[in-house]
């Protein structure tokens, strides 16, 4: 096997294909490369296990790894054309059972920023949000691991992103670099965590903070403090829906009243694979015999007013707060989804995956199309 050449093509088809990740695995008898597509992973070859360590040899040597060292996690990046569009390839390895994993992780630097419109919003979400963030205080993103979170936050950014404004991001990684923000790297390979970066860049003279994720209390006291003291503040949670990340602040020991005040909206969301327009869900070669071809952003906005602001202050519990959803008239995750088969976009099976919880309400939908 012409190894260069191997690695080439491999990469240049997840690129095609638009994966996000590459995934080398050393099984039993063979090494399995699999690509992940639309959320989901697809076998595209296999090798022979002599062959494996060729192929980790020479991507090692691209993400500036060490070539000798199989027994511990390594972390290398790179930067790179492939099928005319530039990415930057971040490698990760580890020790499995039966030999050394590699991931390739495809970040794409895009020409075009997406807006909140192109994200999948309704009219009535991209107008609610585009109010929200003309004030000060904190917005929340929330939704589990690859719901796209970063991608939203970016969009974002880049409708607040004005000659006359000072935003200042931290992240881990940073994942698209965005003219005319300042982006800092955290991480503990850089010596400066979430929080004192955010201590940090509040001397900075700052309009807009982003932090990456809030992963501790530490944080998210500083985060509602920036966003208490006239700062906007765009930030994630990992939790289920809306009504669970005012919970999850709660939890992290910030006092009701200073959720209450500081925090602006919640916006919630999932990405749901759409049908394949070739077969229209029945499968081809287009699609990989999935029957989808794509992804779409779903989205719920709590809007933080008085009726939710209350109920903050008395530490309702998440079902309480999700049950004044209706009454308040917002659109919830669940409903959009459900909406999304109906319109014959998704699938019921897609919509039940991603569901943040049980709805309620009987639901009558037929899993016939």
């Amino acid at each position: 096997m012409d190894v260069i050449a191997y690695v080439n093509q491999m990469i240049e088809c997840a690129v095609r294909k638009e994966a996000s990740d590459i995934h080398i695995e050393p099984i039993r008898d063979s090494v399995r490369i699999r690509h992940r597509i639309d959320g989901y992973l697809i076998e595209v070859d296999q090798l022979s296990r002599q062959e494996e360590p060729a192929l980790l040899s020479r991507l090692k040597v691209m993400g500036n790894l060490d070539i000798g060292e199989r027994r511990k996690p390594q972390d290398g990046a790179m930067s790179i054309e492939a099928h005319g569009q530039q990415l930057e390839i971040r490698f990760s390895t580890i020790p499995t059972l039966h030999g050394e994993k590699m991931v390739l992780r495809l970040l794409y630097q895009k020409e075009k920023y997406l807006g909140l419109s192109d994200l999948g919003m309704t009219e009535k979400q991209t107008k609610q949000m585009s109010r929200l963030m003309q004030q000060s205080g904190l917005i929340v993103v929330t939704g589990p691991t690859g719901s796209g979170k970063t991608t939203s936050l970016y969009a974002l950014l880049h409708q607040l992103n004005t000659p006359d404004v000072n935003i200042v991001t931290l992240e881990d990684p940073i994942e698209l670099q965005i003219p005319g923000v300042n982006q800092v790297q955290v991480g503990s390979k850089f010596g400066l965590s979430f929080a004192q970066g955010l201590r940090a860049i509040l001397r900075q003279d700052p309009n807009i903070i982003m932090i990456g994720e809030i992963r501790d209390s530490e944080t998210a006291e500083n985060a509602i403090g920036a966003a208490l003291t006239g700062h906007l503040v765009l930030t994630t949670l990992h939790t289920q829906d809306s009504a669970s990340a005012i919970t999850r602040l709660l939890d992290m020991g910030i006092a009701p009243y200073l959720v209450a005040a500081a925090c602006k909206g919640v916006l919630t969301q999932r990405l749901v694979r759409t049908y394949c327009s070739y077969c229209q869900g029945s499968g081809c070669d287009s699609c990989h015999l999935t029957g989808y071809q794509g992804r779409i952003g779903v989205f719920e906005i709590l809007e933080i007013e008085e009726t939710i602001r209350q109920l903050i202050l008395e530490r309702a519990s998440v079902d309480k707060v999700r049950s004044t959803y209706h009454q308040l008239g917002i659109s919830t995750l669940v409903d959009r989804l459900f909406q999304l088969v109906d319109q014959k976009i998704t699938s019921l099976e897609e919509v039940y995956r991603v569901l943040p919880y049980e709805p309620k309400k009987e639901i009558s939908y037929s899993l016939d199309r």
